[in-house]
Parts: C-alpha cells; sequence; structure tokens
C-alpha cells in the first residue's frame, strides 16, 4: 500500500514546472536547492491564494519532497543494497507518518527512516550523516531515524507512535523490496493484533481529548490535536489500514461503513482542515497548529473572509466549529462501526427491545426502524426520554446516531413547536439526570440547535477575548454541567455553601431554562441579557410554565450577572451596596437561585477563573444579603455601630490573650472610626498582636500566613507620603503577584496602615518560602527617600492583539464623602502603579481599591477623596479622567 488516505485524494493536476530530479550534480549545493525549495513555496502559495484544489497542493509538495529526496539520495550515492561474503544488506529511503501518507504543509515534519537488513558499514553511515546534515542546512524539518528491520520491529513492538508510523510507510528511495517485507512483519499478528491496536487508539484519543477539555469548542483550538481536529480524522484511517490490511479500502466499501454522503462530508471537512492548516502554516514562522487568538485575524483574511473588525474571524471560526463538530460525530459513528468488526461483539449478545419504538445493543440504545425520526420527528426527544429512563443506556448505537444526523438536517421547523415535544421536553429537564444523559447528548448531536429558539445563532460563536475559554454554546453547555456537579460529593467540597442552597430549590428544572438561555442574546445588536430575557420568556409561555416560574427564569437571565459584578466590582464593605443589591434582588427565592447560577456561570467561563477569592466575595455578598432579608430590606446597619462591635471584640480576644487593656486602647487612639469599620475583628487583632511590641516610627511589613478570604494579606505599615501606593504596586507587580484589593488607611499620626490582598498568576495564594524574599524586596523600596517612577514592562505578546479603550465612570455612593471611581482599561504590567501615580500627582487619597482581571481587560473599582477627606469636586474628576487616560496611552 502507498500511503493511500481513507478517502482518497483527487488526482494531481497540479504541475510544478521544475523537478528536482533534474537537477545537476553541480546544482546540489545549499544556496541552490535553498532557491528551489523558496521558489516552490512561493509558487504553492500563489496557487493557494488561487484556490488551487488543497489536496493537490498538500500532495504536490510531498511529491516535491519525495523527488528531492530521491535525487540526493543518489548523488550521495547511496546503493540499494550492499555485499558482504556472508549477507546481502537492503538499504532503503522511507517516509513514515504525515508524509508516509504524502500529506506536507508548508512547515509540516518530514518524518524519513533509513532502514536496512542489517547494521550499516562506515562508509554508508558516513554517506547517510552528509545526506541528512544537508537536510538540515536547507532548514527542513527532517525528523530522521536509521534502524535495522530487528530494530524497527521490535521498537514498533513496544511504542504505538512507532508502530503507527510504520503503518502509513511508503517508499521513496533505495531497495523498494525491503519496505515490503516490513510490512509483512507490520501488518502479521504478532505487532500490535488489530483489537489490541484499536483499544491503544482509543485510549490515546481519549487522554488526548482530556487535554482539550474534552471539547471541541475550545477559542484557541489546535487544529491537529483539539477534539473534531485532523488526528480525529486521522485515527479512523490508522485502524481500518491495521485492521483490514492493503485491502481496506475495498473492504470499507463492501462494509458500507460510509454512505456516499459521509464519504463526501468527509472529505469536505478535511479539504477545510486542510486549508486553514495551510493558511496557519503561511503566517507562522514555526511549527504550530494551534488558531491563537493573535493569527486568527491573518489567517482568515488569507482564506478570503470579509468583513470589518473581527467579523473575518466570527465567520472563519464560525465555519471551523461546524466542520469540527461534523468530524466528531462521524469520528465517534466509525469507531463504533469499527468496534463490532474489530473486537467482534459476543454474537449471543443480542439486541433487546425495551419499547415498540427501541431497543438495546450492548448497552447502547438504537431505532427499530430507520425511518422513525423522519415519520415523526418528535421522537428525537422520545428517544432522550427514553435514555433517562434506562439507566442502563450508556450512549447512542451508531445507526442511531447516523438515523439523528439525517432527520436532523432535514427538519423545516423547529422541534419546541409540536405540542408532544414540548411536553417530552419538560419530562426531560425535571428527571435528576437530565443533565448528564439528556441535555449534553442533545448538544453533541446537534439537536439543541433545533430546539431551542436562537441556538443555531450562538453555535459556534466566537468570544473574542482571554476571559472565555469557550464559544457561546460550549459556555452554556458547561455552565449546566456545573449546576449538575453542585450535587455530587466533588461539588459539595469545592462549592459548601451553593451546594447546600441547590439541595433546597423546589424547581431546579428552571435554572436549566435559565442557563439555555442566560447567553443567547449575544452577538445580537443590544444588551445580551435583555434579548434572552425576552427570548426566554416566549419559550416559558410556550411551555405553559407557571406564572412565577417564568417571571424568576426571566429576572434571572436579565440580571444573570449582578451578583458576579457586585461582588467583584463594588465595596462590599459599604452597605449601601448592600442594600442596593437586595432591593434589585428583591426575595430570598431569587438570591437563592441567582446563588447557583452565579457560581456556575463563573465556572464555566474559564478553567482558571474560579478560585477561594472569587469563591469568598460571592459568599460574603449571598450573607450579607441573607441578613438584610432576616432584618428588613430598607435597613442599612449603621456604620458606627458595625465599627464598634469590631472594636469591642477584638479587645476581647486581645485580653483573652494577656494584653494590657489601657495599652491597647492607647494603641487604637490613633485610628479612626474607619479603620474599626473596613478591617474585620480578626485582622484587627492581627496588627495590634505585631504593632503593639514595634517602634511605631520604623516601617513595618507583614505577611499573614493565614490566607485572608482566599488570597495573601500583605501590610504594610510605613510613613505616609506621595507615591506610596505607586511604589508598593510596583514593587508587587516586579515579583509576578496580581493584587486583587487593596485598602489604604492613614492614623492620627501620618502613619499608612495599608492592606494588599495578592495571588500568584496561578490563582494560588503565595508560598511562604516566598514570604521572606517579598518582605525584604518591600521594606528595601520603602527606605528610598525619594520615588523611582514605573517600571515599564512590555505587555504580554498576547495582550497586543486586543484593543480595549480605557473607561472612566464616577459611581453613585452611599457614603457622600467619598468618590467611587470605575477603571476599565487594557490588563498591563504596571498599570496600578502608573494609575496612583496619578492619584499622586493630583494629591488624590485612595482609601480602597478593587482590581478584578477579566481576561485582557481590567475592571477596578478606587474609593477616592481629596487631600481635605472630601469627594472630588467636578473639576478633580475631569482632570484625574484625563490624567489616567493619557497615563496610560503613554504606557503604550
Amino acid at each position: 500500500m502507498n500511503g493511500l488516505n481513507f478517502i482518497p485524494m483527487t488526482q494531481v493536476h497540479l504541475i510544478y514546472p521544475i523537478s528536482p530530479l533534474d537537477f545537476s550534480d553541480a546544482e546540489i549545493n545549499i544556496n541552490f536547492l535553498k532557491q528551489h525549495l523558496d521558489q516552490f513555496q512561493q509558487w504553492s502559495m500563489k496557487q493557494f491564494k488561487q484556490n488551487a484544489d488543497i489536496d493537490e497542493l498538500v500532495h504536490l509538495r510531498s511529491q516535491f519532497i519525495d523527488k528531492l529526496l530521491a535525487r540526493l539520495w543518489c548523488y550521495f550515492q547511496i546503493p540499494d543494497q550492499t555485499s558482504s561474503a556472508l549477507k546481502n544488506n537492503r538499504i532503503a529511503l522511507i517516509a513514515v507518518g504525515g508524509y508516509g501518507r504524502a500529506e506536507l504543509h508548508p512547515l509540516s515534519d518530514i518524518d524519513i527512516l533509513i532502514l536496512s537488513d542489517y547494521p550499516l558499514n562506515y562508509d554508508i553511515e558516513k554517506q547517510i550523516g552528509e545526506l541528512v546534515r544537508l537536510l538540515w542546512d536547507l532548514h527542513l524539518d527532517i525528523g530522521h531515524s536509521v534502524r535495522t528491520l530487528k530494530t524497527c520491529l521490535q521498537e514498533a513492538k513496544n511504542d504505538i507512535t512507532i508502530m503507527t508510523n510504520l503503518i502509513e510507510s511508503r517508499w521513496v528511495a533505495g531497495n523498494n523490496l525491503l519496505l515490503k517485507t516490513l510490512r509483512q512483519h507490520i501488518f502479521s499478528d504478532k505487532i500490535w493484533p488489530s483489537p489490541a491496536f484499536y483499544r491503544a487508539k482509543i485510549a490515546e484519543q481519549q487522554a488526548r481529548h482530556q487535554q482539550y477539555h474534552s471539547t471541541t469548542y475550545n477559542l484557541e483550538p489546535d487544529l491537529k490535536n483539539s477534539p473534531g481536529g485532523l488526528r480525529d480524522m486521522q485515527i479512523i484511517q490508522w485502524i481500518a489500514i491495521r485492521h483490514f490490511g492493503d485491502e481496506f479500502l475495498q473492504k470499507i466499501a463492501d462494509f458500507h461503513y460510509l454512505t456516499p454522503e459521509e464519504v463526501d462530508e468527509f472529505r469536505t471537512c478535511r479539504k477545510f482542515l486542510w486549508r486553514i492548516r495551510f493558511a496557519l502554516h503561511s503566517v507562522i514562522t514555526r511549527y504550530d497548529n494551534r488558531l491563537l487568538f493573535d493569527r486568527q485575524l491573518s489567517i482568515a483574511k488569507l482564506l478570503g473572509y470579509q468583513g470589518q473588525g473581527n467579523a473575518p474571524v466570527e465567520q472563519m471560526m464560525h465555519d471551523y466549529y461546524r466542520i469540527a463538530h461534523n468530524v466528531t460525530e462521524l469520528n465517534q459513528m466509525l469507531l463504533q462501526l469499527f468496534d463490532e468488526s474489530i473486537l467482534e461483539v459476543n454474537p449471543s449478545n443480542k439486541p433487546y427491545a425495551i419499547d415498540e419504538h427501541f431497543q438495546i445493543r450492548e448497552k447502547l440504545i438504537d431505532v427499530k426502524d430507520d425511518s422513525i425520526f423522519k415519520k415523526d420527528p418528535t421522537m428525537i426527544l422520545q428517544l432522550f426520554y427514553t435514555i433517562l429512563l434506562n439507566p442502563q443506556i450508556i450512549g447512542l448505537y451508531s445507526n442511531t446516531i447516523r438515523q439523528l444526523r439525517s432527520a436532523r438536517r432535514k427538519l423545516t421547523t423547529l422541534l419546541c413547536e409540536h405540542p408532544k415535544a414540548r411536553t417530552l421536553f419538560m419530562l426531560i429537564i425535571k428527571h435528576p439526570d437530565a443533565i448528564a444523559k439528556a441535555i449534553l447528548p442533545m448538544h453533541r448531536y446537534g439537536i439543541l440547535a433545533v430546539y431551542i429558539p436562537g441556538w443555531k445563532h450562538i453555535a459556534g460563536m466566537m468570544q473574542f477575548d482571554l476571559f472565555h475559554t469557550y464559544t457561546v454554546d460550549e459556555h452554556t453547555v458547561r455552565l449546566l454541567i456545573e449546576l449538575d456537579s453542585l450535587k455530587s460529593e466533588q461539588g459539595k467540597q469545592k462549592h459548601p455553601n451553593s451546594s447546600n442552597v441547590f439541595a433546597k430549590l423546589s424547581k431546579p428544572e428552571l435554572l436549566i431554562i435559565t442557563g439555555l438561555f442566560h447567553d443567547i442574546g449575544k452577538g445580537r445588536h443590544g444588551d445580551h441579557s435583555e434579548i434572552g430575557a425576552k427570548l426566554v420568556e416566549k419559550f416559558c409561555q410556550l411551555h405553559e410554565l407557571e406564572t412565577k416560574d417564568t417571571d424568576l427564569i426571566i429576572w434571572l437571565v436579565r440580571y444573570h450577572l449582578l451578583m458576579s459584578v457586585t461582588a467583584q466590582n463594588r465595596d462590599l464593605q459599604d452597605p449601601a451596596v448592600i442594600q442596593e443589591f437586595v432591593q434589585q434582588v428583591k426575595s430570598r427565592r431569587r438570591l437563592q437561585y441567582l446563588l447557583c447560577l452565579t457560581v456556575a456561570d463563573v465556572c464555566a467561563t474559564n478553567e482558571t477563573l474560579w478560585n477561594s477569592w472569587k469563591q469568598s466575595l460571592i459568599r460574603q455578598l449571598y450573607f450579607n444579603a441573607e441578613h438584610l432579608f432576616d432584618i428588613g430590606i430598607h435597613q442599612i446597619p449603621e456604620q458606627r455601630s458595625i465599627a464598634r462591635q469590631h472594636k469591642q471584640e477584638a479587645l476581647s480576644i486581645l485580653i483573652a490573650q494577656n494584653y494590657d487593656e489601657q495599652h491597647v486602647k492607647n494603641f487604637w487612639l490613633n485610628y479612626r472610626v474607619d479603620y474599626f469599620l473596613r478591617y474585620t475583628t480578626e485582622q484587627i487583632v492581627w496588627h495590634a498582636q505585631n504593632l503593639l511590641n514595634h517602634d511605631l516610627t520604623q516601617t513595618l511589613v507583614m505577611i499573614n500566613s493565614t490566607p485572608y478570604h482566599g488570597g495573601t494579606e500583605i501590610v504594610i505599615y510605613s510613613p505616609d507620603r506621595p507615591y506610596l501606593f505607586a511604589t508598593v504596586c510596583n514593587n508587587l507587580s516586579m515579583h509576578n503577584l496580581n493584587i486583587l484589593e487593596a485598602l489604604i488607611i492613614t492614623n492620627k499620626q501620618g502613619f499608612a496602615l495599608d492592606t494588599f490582598i495578592v495571588l500568584e498568576p496561578n490563582g494560588n495564594t503565595v508560598q511562604s518560602d516566598r514570604h521572606e524574599g517579598i518582605i525584604n524586596a518591600l521594606e528595601k523600596t520603602l527606605q528610598q527617600p525619594t520615588y523611582k517612577g514605573v517600571t515599564v514592562k512590555p505587555p504580554k505578546q498576547r495582550l497586543r492583539y486586543f484593543s480595549v479603550p480605557t473607561q472612566i465612570n464616577f459611581l453613585s455612593s452611599f457614603n457622600e464623602s467619598q468618590t467611587y471611581m470605575e477603571l476599565i482599561a487594557l490588563d498591563r504590567p504596571g498599570l496600578l502603579a502608573c494609575v496612583g501615580e496619578v492619584f499622586a500627582n493630583l494629591e488624590i487619597s485612595l482609601r480602597s481599591a478593587k482590581i478584578a482581571t477579566i481576561g485582557e481587560h481590567i475592571e477596578d473599582l478606587f474609593i477616592l477623596t481629596d487631600k481635605h477627606n472630601h469627594a472630588l469636586d467636578d473639576d478633580t474628576c475631569h482632570k484625574l479622567k484625563q490624567s489616567i487616560i493619557v497615563a496610560l496611552d503613554a504606557m503604550n
């Protein structure tokens, strides 16, 4: 077999006018060969831009390299075989891997095997070494191995990857009979018998998928390795070749593994993925298969997508996700069919009926009548409800997948327009296993798109930022998975409060509908929450939900961001913030559903987004809101009474620890009410423990060994001075720490007691072995007499491709003596220090800061006063806004 593809390529009609076989000996030098390789690449690129058939381009590159290698093999006078007194030693140059399949993209590795019967003598080794060195000097990505037949077979037996490369081996030069000998051994049952090979490749695919969170819908997919990528197509070919051998194409046709329509679909999918990969390899300089954000626009334009801004990217990626989804379906269906052929299912395990419509084959549900879905489309919903009613079912049988795909494409109306389908849908979502066993498979097989109004619009929709990891539809489904996890033991450990609340919900199915619609308004003109609320209202009315349930769902969709925004971007120490939040929520029932929805939404957005800090903020907001429901939503706790309570509790603890009561009270005389209001009892005690025995005229830096709400607490006690905040922020940035919150307190003696809550970039608290180094660096910096300015670092590579206009908003506040400023801007190193410089230059005092990094941008809250401890006037606000914009623009 000569590296044939599972779906054969079309005959190559493109002809490159120059053949390396015609190069003379004098022309075989680095400069001449480099020139012709460059010319071939330029010619290929020109053909690509003129929409030449991608199969031909990929195959033609392989042919060009074949001829070049064959010519060099001849030039270096490497014989087909050598003779000695005892034996003949055949030698061959063999293409393996992707090159063995005759698939070469511009940056593809060229994997070759120098094969011989026995070890090579010195002269031939030297000749081969010179050949390989020349290939390296030409900057070809050569992956080469020199093996004897015996060694090759032994390594193939031990390593599935080597075995896989060898089953696609193809002769290029040398003794062509040696390859036949190799293949006879490779396809014997002594090396990776077909069942063992099948199981190994399936396990390999599962492990690979897990590296990409088992989803096709990552926003920066790997064209080769992500689910639905080229590897998922290749694995089908590998298994088929290993099982059926050289006659696999004919045998596959005999067994009717693919219908003619599916053959066309397979070829279409491959052509698309190859074109996008060819374009990727044309815009980067080093081998890679990832569609990273900074590459997507160039690739989309090269492929001919049109539009302003990110429109070309959105169109290209929408097509990509559609193709990847189709590949995933074909992959699952064909591997299941191979399973039956290769693993030879026990004939005694015959299908058995579970009702008049469906039967079970090896724990998979199958239709009795292949036309069932076409005769009655509502049976599609009946299929998934039947799965829920039969716990022994673990998936869909290949024939059922095929019939489902066919029926889905023939639908002309949404399934929810059928009363019977609506009844079944409501039965499905009320089942305790609805999400895992029905909703997820419905998404996987494209049924949500033909049931829910507006779902097609968000299917494969890009979210062009570093905050979201998935497309809109995939994020939505992952939100439901997170909701489902609240019932599990793992979920209870990860989200104890949310899990406890979820268990008490009277109608958890309402959250399924809410989750399905919470982002369905994205990509349209207007507020996606408002659009989603209108769409879900119609959906609820169509499904005849009770009015109070409909109202709850509409409110949840409209305000699904309320809790996360309030917790992460507002001052939770301000009673007015809690009161405003509670007055928007209005009922404890809404609060409970909103908590579960919020936690699931945050966790489903990005694998690294959820951490103990966010958990503590949401928990704090929830309990504060619950408390206000208990005492009355119109009651605002008196701030002085809160401060007195903190002070008295801290004093009691310190007295119990044998601190002198009068000594403590005298120490506290230097601190205003604001200190006792904004710090917790535990923090006040910790401060006293460290400062009562300290020379209060000297600087002190402390790091709390106990995490504060999931973050590391760094406290600076230092003489107050301009640029103190900027100095500390600059230093922490140099230590690669992310600041989450800052609380600035100045006592009556002019000393600052500033607290910074920080995390490592991976979301963990700071390791204890780093504490001493951070303390020493801060103390050294604070002892410097003058401020040296922000240490400007270049922005992270990925941030350079995002544009976030700087926005500054001044928010209303319960405390009329303070100004609340919201800053939205592109994230970059040194940003907080830069903003701190502006505050100092304008003699503005920072009281508190809450820092939220959302992908590529920040949404920070600053609580400010002027130097007289009053709110900023309009003129100062205007100067502040302009100064920050100028300062941040200068950082670029």
